[in-house]
């Protein structure tokens, strides 16, 4: 039993791993949802204890990971009852759709009687058979049975079940019925659902069985008429997008028919036509014969809202017919599928037969994605119908910009629109590429660049998104030309459009730039002179060369180039202000407005504001090197150019670092040690400086001293060279320089140092040893650093606990381990059990006392508490903490073992279930 106290401070050290486990240490997690597939569970546990000095420690474990598995849905519908004669053959239709996240293959079967409930029926069936119908026409593909069916994600077929009824002891109204069943193969692949590592896998059912579903049917005998309905459609894919009706065209087929021993009468059909469907008048016929739509004639047909109705006065034994009519699907009817079901009514209404479903039939309206790009916001119009007569023209005309001015494209209140019409029946997402055609031969010259945005003109176009059936996105295209260029030829860019899943139904619009006007822009220091040697790539007017001005500072310290901008076009422009040079990571320039001495005044600018035609600005360029750059020279290529004519300058100048040193040692340790024992203690050099350290040989001299090494105690000193953080033989420093072992430390690298103590085995426990490293560099250019000093102070103790965590899938209902411990990964499925088990062992040679070890449930789980089963604790005793946890919560699991004998251990093992 622990004390008070110790079990006051094991008490706040649960509720702060509870708080971190993310709630309360007793959270009810009865609303937890299942985990995604592919999510990994991670884990780790921790103890505290006290050694023999009387110091407080704590240890972690190992980490453990449990990864979820995917799981299987799929639906069977529906119920159906049905009448038949004696020793007559039914057919009844079931669907099957796959709702599970991955291809699935289902058993199929059908066997006699309700089998979810003990009620008897009146007679079983012979020739109980499963046939695939995969078009959905209400007669089986083959006269091969099919036990087994094998659906994509979101696939369905219907299913028809045959079966014969008994040929004697039957009465009218005799009840029969026959059970159809499903069975996912992925989902029962295991034994049972609670069991850790089983095959199955949740699904949404609520008949019994996990992987199973079923429909129950019902055939009632009589002696009278039986009549069948199977309906087909003489199409089962519609692009409803056409604009000639008869292309959308779907023509249904009810085939009737007497099975029974008498005649039938007053056989009523009625087909509601669904939404999306318009009936074709006058489309109806019976066995070829044309009917009348109307009511009030003898034929027995009629179309009145909505609904087909034909009445057949008679339908004797073993004969039948044929209805047909058309519907046309709606056009721009959104993709899907339209499924439609008729009913047959064998002895007209209200009588005690009802009506008789057919088989449900399918037709799929296609996706049909394509779209226009035009310039008109409301006529949709493609290539092919370009015409002058109509202004159908396909093109974006603009008469004249200045040099370098951007041209603007289907800017709002600028002329036309570039406008993308969606003119399929899905929403869709459009991508959108440009043609610069070839320069010289009516394309944009080289260099040039179309940019597009979305409609404001600012944000650039990235993607249409999902445009609505019908529905347009506007674009806004602008065009930069080099600046350089000047000229009366007419230049085109084409933008291309298609349907992001189809790139084959393009349609195009083309930009048109008919006249280029010259200006340009100088940039220069503004002094006399004109630099004009080793002339930079895109320099013009003055100061063309290379490195105007050279200046010199420190790392991180502020130098002032000056500017001037001129303007020598023809109007008025404005120059944004920025680099050419790609300038290494930390470097920045800013730009201010010149005082009249030349120094940077107010705040930085981007832009030179206007400048009138043949007038000029004064800037100061402010650069800055980061406080770790390099000593040597860097290039700065200062850059303005204008927003509205794309016009551009540049100029060279050249920053001259100074050198800078500046290492670092990491860091002061503390351990502790048995008699006879080691420690390692990791220090890691880090070079801060603008320089390369240590490529010089003895330029990093050290010592290495230890205030008992009188008394026997042993250090060493290691480079890491292969970073395992091992102390290998070959890594042993024996001489006094680190710089012959670590050689070139590059700037901003590290390289990490261990310095090994040996305890002599008759050190007393409380003994402490100091080991101080001091590595002295010596002067590089010019340069030299303070010493770098680090203290690692150990412990001499007798008592020293290392903790390890396992799991393994476990038996829910039991506890029991399925396998053995690991320490490696677990794959389990959401509803699975997995048992973890923590071993606190005392490596040390001493006794420790208050020995808590310390684990949570980790996320996407609960406590799984089996009686007498979870949690154990071996050699140890469970808290009251985790003797309050209950089936289902979250929280924190603990064992105390106090004292923990040398070379003993004490473990905790404890059940979490996967949230499902």
């Amino acid at each position: 039993m622990s004390n008070p106290t110790q079990r006051l401070k094991f008490t706040q050290l649960a509720a702060s791993i509870a708080l971190v486990a993310g709630g309360a240490a007793f959270a009810s997690a009865a609303n937890a949802a299942a985990p995604a597939k592919g999510t990994n569970i991670s884990n780790v546990a921790s103890a505290s204890y006290t050694d023999n000095t009387g110091e407080s420690k704590k240890v972690n474990s190992n980490i453990v990971t449990t990864t979820v598995l995917q799981v299987a849905s799929f639906t069977l519908v529906s119920d159906q009852t049905k009448t038949a004669n004696a020793n007559g053959q039914v057919s009844l239709s079931h669907t099957l759709t796959n709702t599970g996240n991955g291809s699935d293959t289902f058993n199929v079967a059908v066997v006699n009687d309700d089998t979810r409930d003990s009620t008897t029926d009146g007679y079983d069936f012979s020739g109980l058979k499963v046939y695939l119908d995969a078009n959905k026409d209400g007669i089986p593909d083959s006269q091969t049975p099919v036990t087994s069916v094998t659906l994509a994600t979101g696939e369905s077929v219907n299913l028809i079940v045959q079966a014969t009824t008994a040929s004697s002891n039957l009465n009218a109204g005799d009840l029969g019925k026959l059970t159809v069943s499903a069975t996912s193969t992925y989902g029962s692949s295991g034994s049972s659902s609670t069991t850790a590592g089983s095959g199955i896998n949740k699904v949404t059912a609520t008949d019994k069985g996990d992987a199973v579903r079923w429909n129950v049917d019902t055939v009632k005998i009589t002696n009278g008429a039986v009549i069948s309905l199977l309906k087909s459609a003489s199409v089962s894919n519609v692009d409803a997008t056409l604009s000639i009706g008869t292309a959308r065209e779907v023509e249904y087929s009810l085939a009737y028919q007497n099975t029974g021993n008498t005649t039938a009468t007053n056989v009523t059909i009625t087909d509601v036509i669904p939404a999306g469907l318009v009936y074709v008048p006058g489309s109806a016929t019976v066995n070829g014969t044309v009917l009348n739509d109307g009511t009030g004639d003898t034929d027995g047909y009629n179309f009145t809202s909505g609904t087909v109705t034909f009445v057949i006065p008679t339908v004797v034994a073993n004969s039948g017919g044929v209805l047909k009519f058309k519907v046309e699907v709606n056009q721009n009817t959104p993709a899907g599928t339209i499924t439609n079901t008729a009913y047959v009514d064998p002895d007209g209404p209200g009588t005690d037969e009802g009506k008789t479903p057919s088989n449900p039939t399918d037709v799929t309206v296609l996706s049909i994605k394509k779209g226009t790009i035009n310039d008109n916001q409301t006529d949709a119009y493609a290539d092919a119908d370009k015409t002058s007569a109509t202004a159908k023209d396909n093109q974006i005309v603009i008469a004249s910009i200045k040099q370098g001015k951007v041209a603007e494209f289907g800017a709002s209140g600028q002329g036309e629109p570039i406008v993308i019409h969606n003119t399929g029946n899905v929403a869709e997402e459009f991508n959108v590429s440009v043609n610069k055609g070839t320069a010289g031969s009516g394309g944009l010259p080289s260099g040039s660049i179309v940019t597009l945005y979305q409609a404001d003109g600012v944000t650039p176009f990235v993607g249409t998104g999902l445009i609505a059936s019908g529905g347009t996105y506007n674009l806004v295209a602008k065009v930069t030309l080099p600046a350089n260029y000047s000229g009366s030829t007419a230049l085109t860019a084409t933008l291309t459009t298609s349907p992001k899943s189809d790139a084959s139904k393009t349609d195009t619009l083309n930009l048109v730039i008919n006249d280029v006007t010259r200006a340009t822009v100088d940039l220069h220091n503004g002094d006399a002179t004109d630099s004009t040697t080793n002339a930079i790539a895109d320099a013009s007017g003055k100061d063309k060369g290379q490195y105007v001005e050279t200046k010199t500072a420190q790392p991180g310290v502020s130098v002032n180039f000056p500017l001037v901008v001129e303007n020598e076009g023809a109007t008025g422009d404005n120059y944004n202000l920025s680099t050419s040079t790609t300038l290494p990571t930390g470097w920045t320039v800013q730009y201010y407005l010149a005082d009249v001495s030349g120094n940077p005044t107010g705040a930085p600018i981007t832009n030179t504001g206007n400048i009138p035609s043949g007038g000029s600005a004064e800037i100061v360029a402010v650069v800055t090197s980061p406080a770790n750059a390099p000593a040597g020279d860097q290039e700065v290529i200062f850059k303005v150019t204008s927003p509205a004519t794309g016009l551009t300058d540049v100029m060279s100048d050249r920053v001259t670092v100074e050198t800078n040193r500046v290492l670092s040692l990491q860091n002061d340790r503390t351990g502790q040690v048995a008699p006879g024992g080691t420690v390692v203690y990791k220090h890691t050099l880090t070079n801060n400086s603008n320089i390369i350290e240590g490529a010089t040989s003895g330029s990093l001299p050290f010592t290495l001293t230890n205030d008992q090494a009188a008394n026997g105690w042993v250090t060493s000193l290691f480079v890491d060279i292969d970073n395992d953080g091992v102390a290998d033989a070959t890594e042993l420093v024996t001489g006094t320089d680190l710089a012959a072992v670590t050689g070139s430390i590059a700037r901003g690298a590290s390289v990490n140092l261990l310095i090994k103590v040996q305890a002599p085995a008759t050190a007393t426990a409380g003994t402490p040893s100091a080991v101080i490293l001091t590595i002295k560099p010596t002067v590089v250019g010019g340069k030299s650093v303070t010493d770098l000093v680090n203290t690692d102070l150990t412990t001499v103790t007798t008592g020293q606990v290392r903790l390890v965590k396992e799991q393994s899938l476990a038996n829910c209902s039991t506890g029991a381990v399925i396998g053995s411990y690991t320490q490696n990964n677990v794959d389990a499925k959401p509803g699975a059990c997995v048992k973890y088990k923590i071993t606190a062992t005392n490596e040390g040679n001493a006794n420790v006392t208050n020995v808590v070890i310390s684990d949570a449930t980790p996320a996407y789980t609960t406590l799984k508490v089996i009686a007498s089963a979870s949690p154990v604790a071996t050699n140890a005793t469970l808290s009251t903490l985790t003797a309050a946890l209950t089936d289902g919560s979250t929280g924190t699991i603990a064992a105390e073992k106090t004292p923990l004998a040398a070379n003993t251990s004490a473990s905790l093992e404890f059940v979490i279930k996967v949230n499902n």
